[in-house]
């Protein structure tokens, strides 16, 4: 068995040279941090007669808490279970993941308590818009940016900041 020995010098560049490396390989990896990538989603409908949601009704509302808004019975909808946009905006309104809600929502469902939101096939707020302009009492969330002019904003979910 050998046993190596390294000069004083050596191991300083050995050590330089993997300092080196790592620098090279942060610098080469795109640092993202939640707080810079953080949007603002509206929970929004197309129908203008509804009216703007406190924090609570906008949470109870996606825990399947609150079924009629304004005195009509909601159609919620929501983005595919691998979007980014779901994971932020549960994270933002509810403090849970994908996983915690989709347990949440099993629980309701097998109780027959409620039945969870329309889940979109397309992570594309043209498709969510479609199935909203179907009928009147659909509600969906987006990121703020992407909503049409004539949307009627009932809550703004904001992301970290």
């Amino acid at each position: 068995m050998k046993v190596h020995i390294f000069s004083t010098s050596a191991r300083h560049a050995i050590a330089r040279s993997l300092l080196y490396s790592a620098l090279a390989f942060l610098v080469a990896v795109p640092i993202t941090s939640k707080a810079m990538a953080a949007q603002d989603y509206a929970i929004f409908a197309l129908d203008s007669e509804f009216e703007s949601l406190s924090v609570n009704k906008a949470r109870k509302l996606y825990r399947g808490k609150t079924k009629r808004l304004d005195g009509k019975k909601v159609e919620l909808s929501d983005w595919p279970e691998q979007s980014q946009e779901r994971t932020d905006f549960y994270q933002f309104l509810l403090g849970k993941n994908s996983a915690q809600m989709n347990a949440h929502w099993a629980s309701l469902t097998f109780s027959g308590k409620a039945r969870p939101p329309r889940e979109l096939a397309d992570a594309e707020v043209d498709a969510l818009l479609r199935w909203m302009k179907e009928k009147p009492n659909r509600i969906g969330y987006a990121p703020v940016e992407s909503l049409p002019n004539d949307a009627n904003i009932l809550f703004v979910v904001e992301g970290e900041k």
